[in-house]
């Protein structure tokens, strides 16, 4: 027996240490839009999220840049000899 959204017990929980001003904000944001306030946090968390992952996990372009993106994937790879110098110099990441 499967469980409808509606009746699909919440296990996971999720605590949070806020400053009492950000606890205030969030109590008003969450009543402005009739929300609750763990409603609302997830809300607009899971939005964030989604916005933060989105060009990790998507990628889209208009027909016509499409196109040219994928002729540039066909071509042959050419040699590019500076390249591999640069490479292999030393960089700021590197451990000194």
């Amino acid at each position: 027996m499967t469980l409808d959204r509606s009746t699909r017990r919440k296990d996971d929980r999720l605590e949070l240490r806020l400053e009492p001003a950000n606890r205030r904000l969030l109590d008003e944001a969450a009543a402005a839009t009739s929300m609750s306030v763990s409603a609302f946090v997830l809300t607009h968390a899971t939005e964030a999220a989604r916005e933060v992952l989105a060009d990790r996990t998507s990628f889209v372009l208009p027909d016509d840049r499409w196109d040219a993106f994928t002729e540039l994937l066909e071509r042959d790879a050419r040699p590019m000899p500076g390249l591999a110098a640069f490479l292999a110099r030393p960089s700021v990441l590197d451990e000194a």
